[in-house]
């Protein structure tokens, strides 16, 4: 304990037995819980069926694992859209040429405080009109589209981040939905279709 905290401890407690000798009541002494503070308590839902189809904008709940810790997630898609052409070029050049290149954007929530601070959280993946991915591999983002790692306080019930996955694909065969397919759902992933 350093000295300055051990010389304030003193005083109050020398405070105290003064303000009993004057004869206050126990009753006008804080109480203990009052001050002491709790970690919100988890937020309990059960998780989404694996294979369910979903709109843009719904959410669903998926226990999720990064191999370390487990916890529910709670995971909305809040869009699908065509990203930056021009960025897209910028970054990838000539791989770039014939290619459409899309964003998808999501919401995580911890539901039930495990700590899953900095570090990569779940991912999703471009769905084309046949129900396949793109076949395309981008190993890079553009700034208008760029993945991240959850924050360091993402570590509490009711904590969240934004974050995206870009995805690109030819032209005449334009994205349509997004899946979710890990964990529980490797082979019966989660849906997110355009409205």
């Amino acid at each position: 304990m350093k000295r300055g905290s051990l010389f304030r401890t003193a005083a109050v407690v020398a405070a105290a037995l003064t303000a009993s000798a004057c004869g206050s009541s126990s009753s006008d002494a804080p109480s203990a819980t009052a001050t002491s503070s709790s970690a919100p308590p988890p937020i309990v839902e059960p998780t989404t069926p694996p294979g369910t189809s979903l709109t843009v904008g719904q959410r669903a709940v998926v226990n999720y694992s990064d191999g370390i810790d487990e916890g529910l997630l709670a995971i909305t898609v809040t869009a699908i859209e065509q990203a930056d052409q021009n960025e897209f070029r910028t970054a990838f050049g000539d791989k770039a040429e014939g290619l459409t290149p899309y964003c998808i954007r999501y919401t995580v929530e911890n539901l039930t405080g495990t700590d899953f601070g900095t570090k990569v959280g779940p991912t999703l993946e471009a769905l084309v009109g046949d129900g396949e991915t793109t076949g395309t591999f981008i190993t890079g983002d553009i700034p208008s589209c760029a993945p991240r790692l959850s924050p360091g306080d993402f570590d509490h019930p009711g904590a969240r981040y934004e974050n995206a996955d870009l995805d690109a694909t030819s032209p005449d065969d334009p994205v349509v939905a997004a899946r979710y397919d890990g964990n529980d759902y490797d082979g019966n992933p989660l849906v997110w279709r355009m409205p």
